[in-house]
């Protein structure tokens, strides 16, 4: 029983299904490093706003009603960058979260892949090993193949060579698929 084409699409069903997740998660870090990137830049504005307030009010100390306007100013530029600061680095540490998931998902992906590939190898080898069984037989005369009229004395050996490599590059793969 062939259960190879079971195996192999599950293999490509669980593939699918993270791919679809690799990709939604692609959209949340494009969008989370665009926040990050204008929550930055929102720091960077409040923090000359800050800078330019003061040297204003540096240079309007005798003009009372100028100086109560920047002095708001000012204060709403001490409230903003904390602000800004705090949003960015939740924006940072959810891109971080969200950066690790996809590394994870990238790496199951790679794995899922090796698998396919050795279980595509394997199912190769078993049905070598099943054409060179059913020659073998053939030339042999077993109950299940009549024997071949004029055989050729080597290509049974051949064969049988054939088959030991075949065996042994089949247990090859199941030692590194212990690994």
């Amino acid at each position: 029983m062939d259960n190879y084409e079971e195996f192999i699409g599950r293999l490509d069903a669980a593939s699918a299904k993270l791919k679809a997740r690799r990709n939604t998660l692609n959209e949340i870090i494009a969008i989370l490093a665009l926040l990050l990137r204008q929550n930055t830049t929102g720091i960077q504005l409040w923090e000359q706003r800050l800078h330019a307030c003061e040297e204003l009010l540096a240079h309007a100390a005798g003009e009372p009603e100028r100086s109560t306007a920047l002095m708001e100013l000012h204060e709403v530029a001490l409230k903003m960058e904390p602000l800004f600061r705090k949003r960015a680095q939740r924006i940072d540490v959810r891109l971080a979260a969200v950066r690790a998931r996809y590394a994870e998902i990238n790496s199951s992906l790679h794995s899922l892949e090796k698998s396919k590939i050795k279980l595509t190898s394997s199912r190769m080898i078993a049905k070598e090993r099943e054409s060179l069984s059913r020659a073998i037989g053939e030339l042999s005369g077993t109950p299940d193949a009549v024997a071949v009229a004029n055989p050729d004395p080597g290509l049974r050996s051949d064969l049988q060579d054939a088959r030991h490599a075949i065996i042994l590059a089949e247990a090859l793969l199941e030692a590194k698929r212990e690994k």
